[in-house]
């Protein structure tokens, strides 16, 4: 088995780099810090209506278990975000029903033989194609922004209260960039910590690397 995670008997794919902490907010718990993947939903798939008020990741039943972890086994995209909302509000309604369609897809696409473990596929990438590096485009929107960052100890600290706000601005160019700004530092193997009320002269302080 590589990477593929082993729980309570099952064994699922591993995550897509691009989804960084929202696939363990998605699949494995639902923390107080929430609204920050949900706005990263909200804006993937342009819905601003969709939230995770009353979602809890461990009220996933078998079946949508393994559909979620499917979704989440891919790149960030609309049509992975588009079935991981509608896993969201199903379990919200306390429902138990599951796309049984996509699912069979999703196994035929990625079928796992007899007596082996599903295989890690290569994720990530470390420059777009305009030779911009994935830190630096998001510190340049952060500057921009005005929201504090520290790169501390290989992690991204940024208040995930303030980015979610950002995320859910007014401007859909802005939304556009600065939510693939947060795939690209994903796919590159950055974590974003939530850091609440971080300041600039703190951000500036603890910092072992870069910061605004």
């Amino acid at each position: 088995m590589t990477d593929a995670r082993h729980i309570e008997g099952h064994y699922y794919p591993p995550f897509h780099n691009g989804w960084g902490g929202f696939a363990e907010e998605l699949f494995h718990y639902t923390s107080r810090y929430f609204f920050a993947t949900e706005a990263f939903l909200r804006n993937l798939v342009s819905d601003r209506s969709f939230s995770m008020v009353g979602y809890k990741a461990n009220h996933l039943n078998e079946l949508q278990r393994e559909l979620m972890a499917w979704q989440l086994a891919d790149s960030p995209e609309l049509e992975r975000g588009l079935a991981i909302v509608r896993i969201v509000e199903t379990v919200k309604m306390g429902g138990a029903e599951v796309d049984e369609v996509l699912l069979a897809a999703c196994r035929e696409r990625a079928p796992r033989p007899e007596g082996e473990g599903i295989v890690q596929r290569a994720h990530g990438r470390s420059e777009r194609r305009d030779g911009q590096q994935p830190l630096d485009l998001f510190l340049n929107l952060a500057e921009r922004l005005q929201m504090p960052v520290a790169v501390k100890d290989h992690h991204v600290e940024v208040s995930l209260q303030e980015l979610a706000r950002h995320l859910d601005c007014g401007n859909p160019a802005l939304r556009s960039n600065l939510q693939e700004a947060v795939v690209f530092l994903h796919e590159a193997g950055l974590v974003l910590r939530n850091h609440p009320h971080l300041t600039h002269s703190e951000a500036h302080s603890i910092a072992d690397g870069d910061a605004v």
